[in-house]
């Protein structure tokens, strides 16, 4: 059974439609990292062996990590038994798995590791290096793959900001701008 996903603030539905690239940016409690949550554990649950990857530029620990709040979610939307919770990661039902990385420890060669991913959500993306997205961008290509971005923008010199809000839109992005109100 699919999960609900009408709870999910109406300035982040556009990022619920199939894309290469899903971005939303804004201000701290804008609920942009509960909305991909909740788009994760829903993809996980409704696809078999889906496997993905929540990122940050620098994750010294998983308490620095998105983990927590995909195992709130995973037990708010009531999915908790089709979904094995480990210390380092989450299986996903049909044997897909969600990790969670530092881009920093990444060098061209593991990244390769990455490849065959469905997802890869980029977790305050603001402090990403131009390197890290030069890396990743290319390694999450498995058919229908999709890269997700959530920030809090600070300079316009990010590589984030200038991905996705400088000069002309991306082709096959859906970018969402959101705030405290959302």
């Amino acid at each position: 059974m699919p999960i609900d996903l009408s709870g999910v603030p109406p300035v982040f539905r556009p990022l619920m439609k199939k894309s290469r690239y899903k971005a939303a940016h804004g201000g701290r409690g804008s609920a942009k990292s509960h909305a991909f949550a909740d788009f994760m554990v829903a993809n996980a649950a409704d696809n078999s062996g889906f496997r993905a990857v929540c990122i940050r530029e620098v994750q010294k620990s998983l308490k620095e990590s998105a983990k927590r709040l995909l195992e709130d979610k995973i037990r708010a939307h009531g999915v908790a038994d089709r979904f094995e919770i480990l210390n380092d990661q989450i299986k996903t039902p049909g044997g897909g798995v969600i990790i969670f990385q530092g881009m920093q420890d990444h060098t061209a060669e593991s990244i390769k590791s990455l490849e065959g991913f469905h997802v890869a959500w980029a977790e305050e993306a603001q402090t990403m290096t131009s390197r890290s997205l030069e890396l990743l961008r290319p390694t999450i290509r498995a058919p229908g793959s999709e890269l997700w971005f959530s920030w809090n923008p600070r300079l316009q010199s990010d590589a984030v900001d200038k991905l996705f809000r400088s000069g002309e839109p991306m082709d096959g992005a859906v970018v969402v701008q959101s705030n405290w109100r959302d």
